[in-house]
């Protein structure tokens, strides 16, 4: 099964409706996006996922996105949820300066949460980040706003995150990230 893992950058509708279906299947309700979010920042930046397919069927993803120093402060101090972004909020990936990211989703399909499909998503990703490095794309923290334990399990193991506050519905976590 695991040679049948494939991990793709460039999302479609398809593909979409596929991570939200997902969303539905782990997160409640309100921790899910909707499509015409999901839309709105891919028209922003088209870069923001990392998509693990299983046979092309979507079995998990990360969402990971760069954001405006307001937007980031507002979450490290907990008066922003990952909803609640919009257009102005995220910025295109830049050469120019170093930016700040967060790491909104990661989410692997229930049948595969205890398997390697975790670490074929997080090489992905790892992959996806060190592209960013060679091409002098300049990453300096990322936040990640933890609705499950699922994910500060992955926070912790996987990107040695450091924990920073709990809101009303969350956990925040940053990681200081400089690949060079």
């Amino acid at each position: 099964m695991e040679n049948n893992f494939k991990i793709t950058y460039q999302v479609d509708d398809n593909l979409l409706k596929q991570m939200l279906k997902l969303d539905e299947s782990v997160y409640k309700k309100e921790d899910c996006g909707t499509f015409e979010i999901c839309k709105e920042w891919l028209s922003i930046n088209n870069d923001i996922y990392t998509i693990l397919l299983l046979d092309n069927k979507v079995i998990g993803y990360i969402n990971f996105m760069p954001i405006s120093d307001k937007c980031y402060n507002k979450f490290i101090s907990g008066l922003k949820k990952d909803y609640e972004i919009n257009s102005k909020d995220i910025i295109p990936f830049s050469k120019t300066k170093y930016i700040k990211c967060l790491l909104t989703s990661v989410v692997i399909h229930k049948d595969f949460q205890n398997s390697m499909a975790i670490k074929y998503l997080y090489n992905g990703f790892i992959e996806k980040i060190k592209k960013y490095a060679k091409e002098n794309i300049k990453i300096s923290n990322i936040i990640l706003d933890c609705v499950s334990e699922d994910g500060e399990k992955f926070a912790k193991k996987y990107l040695n995150a450091k924990f920073i506050k709990e809101t009303l519905s969350s956990k925040i976590y940053e990681v200081n990230l400089k690949i060079e």
